[in-house]
């Protein structure tokens, strides 16, 4: 299998079929969304990846790998903090990000970043090839990630650092344009949706899942930390933009065409109460941010 392949494109194995299939919709929607993600969602995930790669300790000269790197929110800040002499690779599933990030840091003149499709469940690097892994929203999604630990812990060197983010409480009243988007999904699409144990792995779900998990794959001193998020949206527009640029595009394609603008319309209108008098929105979110080592 090559490194630009899907983990479970061969195999008979139930499971492996459905991991597969999730994930080559994942990469066909986010390859959907690459042109307007960072535009409509950058002001979110930007100041995110920038944490998270303060957090992970990022030393001048250190090798770097950004698993899932989409738009580039990880990858920029760890090449701030690793300098010239260091080196970061970001590798993701869906191949409109790679293009779209990758001509950004040849438009930046960058020499010390590197972007390519690959598959976290089967990283295609050498064993110890970097000494920091880091992934902003993407390991939380992968159907195996045992698989994705085993891989990324093969690929970090002893002492190594893994760091991710994951989602935690929304504000209150921001689950009623998701639900009334829900409304028009196929069944199962909508179960998705509806569930956080669908949506996420045990690395999303909850700080004691994920440090059992990141445990078992042979990774110490585990450390989760919860900081808020703040996304201004000027008006109801911008919203509606920043999720077709976004994770709810693979749900929005699963809407029958012919109803797509019922569905806007129920979801504008659940996101109405939220808006200020001016109609802008503000939504704040806990993120939770990892950190482990690599026995």
């Amino acid at each position: 299998m090559t490194n630009t392949q899907l983990r479970g494109e061969s195999t008979a194995d139930p499971d492996a079929v459905a991991g597969h299939r999730r994930k080559q919709a994942l990469a066909h929607a986010f390859s959907l969304a690459a042109a307007e993600y960072d535009h409509a969602n950058g002001g979110f995930f930007n100041p995110i990846g920038a944490k998270l790669a303060r957090l992970a300790g990022l030393r001048p000269g250190d090798r770097v790998l950004d698993v899932g790197c989409g738009r580039g929110a990880v990858l920029f800040s760890a090449l701030a903090e690793v300098g010239p002499q260091g080196y970061v690779v970001g590798v993701d599933l869906a191949q409109g990000m790679v293009r779209a990030t990758a001509a950004e840091a040849a438009g930046r003149g960058l020499r010390n970043v590197s972007v390519r499709q690959d598959d976290a469940e089967a990283l295609g690097f050498p064993d110890r090839s970097f000494e920091a892994a880091l992934s902003s929203f993407a390991v939380i999604f992968t159907p195996d990630p045992a698989a994705a630990l085993a891989s990324v812990r093969r690929v970090l060197v002893p002492g190594g650092r893994f760091a991710f983010t994951a989602f935690g409480a929304d504000e209150p009243g921001w689950d009623r344009p998701g639900a009334a988007l829900n409304a028009f999904l196929p069944p199962q699409a909508a179960r998705r949706r509806q569930s956080r144990a669908a949506r996420y792995n045990p690395l999303g779900r909850s700080p004691e899942e994920a440090a059992e998990l990141l445990h078992r794959a042979g990774f110490t001193d585990v450390r989760t930390v919860e900081h808020p998020a703040v996304t201004h949206y000027p008006d109801a527009a911008a919203w509606w933009q920043a999720q077709r640029a976004g994770g709810w595009r693979a749900a929005l394609e699963a809407i029958p065409a012919a109803r797509l603008d019922e569905a806007r319309a129920a979801a504008l209108a659940a996101l109405a109460p939220l808006a200020g008098p001016d109609g802008s929105l503000v939504r704040r979110t806990a993120i939770r941010y990892t950190t482990a080592l690599r026995e």
